[in-house]
């Protein structure tokens, strides 16, 4: 069975077609869930996505969990990145000129979506506390990621900014890269 699990977002900067941020975090309790009849809370150990980040599986980006519908950004076209660090599970995606993501944009913009993700995956591995009321995620494979309306998870941030500013950054670390080279090979 797919679990799907929200986080609401922290902050929010709107500037673009560049959604990034946290889509899990790591080492924090969600909200009660309920799967199955079962209430629990959860937290995602940290790594727990990396086999699926070191495979290559191809992550959809959704809004609403609504996988009926076109993604707004895939892995396999490139079009959104995951990385996996000490606070968790980050990502940007290139958000396209389409009709949804303007809906999305919008949507935040006027803070009727605040920025809360969530993500798709199913357990690969769990442990469980004695009373089985708290679950800990050790590894599980992310099918998809969403920006969402409302959330299981309080600590994440999901935030749009331009392209132009994504590849300022780019070109800024690829300057300050070569003077670094320039600077090593002086010395």
């Amino acid at each position: 069975m797919i679990s799907r699990r929200t986080l609401e977002a922290t902050e929010q900067k709107i500037d673009g077609r560049t959604l990034a941020g946290y889509a899990a975090v790591y080492g924090q309790d969600s909200r009660e869930i309920v799967e199955q009849g079962r209430r629990f809370t959860e937290r995602i150990a940290p790594g727990a996505f990396n086999e699926t980040l070191s495979s290559g599986g191809d992550v959809k980006l959704f809004i609403n969990h609504r996988t009926d519908e076109i993604p707004l950004a895939r892995t396999r076209s490139g079009t959104l990145k995951l990385r996996s660090d000490r606070n968790g599970l980050a990502f940007e995606a290139q958000l396209p000129e389409t009709a949804r993501a303007e809906e999305l944009r919008a949507a935040l913009e006027r803070g009727d979506m605040s920025g809360e993700m969530s993500f798709g995956f199913f357990v690969v591995e769990d442990s469980w506390n004695k009373d089985r009321s708290q679950r800990l995620v050790k590894r599980a494979q992310l099918v998809e990621i969403s920006a969402v309306t409302d959330a299981a998870y309080p600590q994440t941030t999901s935030s749009l900014r331009s392209v132009s500013a994504a590849y300022r950054n780019a070109a800024y670390l690829r300057l300050a890269l070569h003077f670094r080279r320039m600077a090593d090979n002086a010395g």
